[in-house]
């Protein structure tokens, strides 16, 4: 198949589940972003505020509320996940979030709808310097609760960020009430535009888009600028690579989660330094990004070629690149709500995705320099 065909193929399948408008947005511009980076105003809300809401009303959109879930199904399994997981923490551990409208440096300057989390006793006004962290989301687009899920879970690990993070929820598609999880067409559409390259191999429009989330949560109170990392879950697989392929000095740790990576033979070559990947369980890099991989053995949207053409790459560029591949495990194996995906590509894997956890968690802790 033609890389036209393969994409327009795979996004009718993968991640077949994304609609909500947000509340309280915050506008920011980028071609001023030191600038806006002392003058953000927002709305807080309770990071874990979804878990007081009806599974159908998660699952439709309305004036005001984005859709946060395919149906009831896929909206009561990460409930379910997600109260379990809060319930472990201690009642001062909780979240605040807030919505933000951000701007890609493109001729278009489209707009871009994501989620900022933070813990709740790091506020705005906090002087303490953070790490800051980016989620990439799958097929589904960036109005996802699985992803608020995270964001929740990942500002509340007091093991490893013992002061806090930021989390951003970055959005590629535009997507700002949810028309991902029903309108495939559109998604069709706008997947080929950010993903297929130009004739140099570039993909100048991914590449603007990920450039925005990266300056977005730089310029938010209290992130560290310089300690950046991010996940990349299905779709999520591009933005990663890309990241990598832009070499920013400041992002330590990207990692995917059956992330795909269908077109990377029509990518452009990117050379690194004379750096080679170890490839080591043990070391940390300090110039290129650390890279971790998890993917299933048994995922029908990962091809073999194309995780290998991939891997190829983050090591040509310097990164040290390690490979999870996990047997009997299907796509979107991190997600309990695909065990509810009537179609049998997809599975959640409680092994594979606990592993993949741990090795991420390990991972950030040496990047970040976190005492055990």
């Amino acid at each position: 198949l033609s890389i036209i065909s393969r994409i327009f193929l795979q996004s009718h399948q993968i991640d077949a589940f994304a609609s909500r408008q947000p509340i309280n947005s915050q506008k920011i511009c980028f071609s001023q972003r030191r600038m806006a980076a002392s003058s953000l105003t927002s709305s807080w809300e309770p990071g874990t505020e979804i878990l007081s809401l009806d599974s159908s009303v998660l699952s439709t959109s309305s004036e005001d509320s984005p859709q946060l879930a395919k149906d009831v199904d896929y909206a009561e399994a990460i409930l379910k996940a997600w109260t379990s997981d809060a319930d472990e923490r201690t009642a001062k551990q909780t979240s605040t979030c807030s919505h933000i409208e951000y701007k890609c440096n493109n001729k278009d300057e489209t707009s871009l709808y994501g989620c900022i989390y933070r813990r709740s006793q790091l506020t705005e006004d906090n002087e303490s310097s953070v790490p800051g962290l980016i989620l990439f989301h799958t097929g589904a687009g960036p109005q996802d609760m699985f992803l608020r899920w995270k964001a929740d879970s990942l500002v509340n690990d007091k093991e490893l960020f013992p002061n806090g993070c930021v989390v951003l929820i970055a959005d590629i598609i535009g997507d700002r009430e949810g028309w991902a999880w029903s309108d495939r067409t559109r998604y069709d559409s706008v997947r080929k535009s950010i993903l297929i390259p130009d004739e140099n191999g570039e993909r100048n429009e991914l590449k603007c888009r990920v450039q925005a989330a990266i300056d977005t949560l730089s310029a938010q109170p209290g992130v560290d600028a310089g300690q950046i990392a991010a996940l990349g879950f299905c779709m999520g697989g591009h933005p990663i690579l890309e990241l990598a392929r832009m070499n920013v000095p400041s992002v330590k740790v990207l990692v995917t989660y059956h992330g795909v990576f269908d077109g990377v033979d029509r990518l452009s070559h990117v050379s690194g330094n004379e750096n080679k990947s170890s490839n080591s369980d043990d070391e940390v890099t300090t110039s290129k990004p650390n890279v971790l991989v998890c993917t299933g053995e048994d995922d029908p949207f990962v091809g073999k070629q194309d995780l290998a053409l991939a891997t190829a790459m983050f090591n040509d560029i310097g990164c040290n690149c390690r490979v999870m591949e996990f047997e009997k495990t299907r796509h979107g194996f991190t997600n309990p709500a695909q065990d509810y995906n009537p179609s049998d590509a997809f599975a959640f894997n409680e092994d594979s995705y606990s592993k993949s956890w741990s090795a991420t968690r390990d991972l950030l802790k040496k990047a970040f320099k976190v005492n055990k």
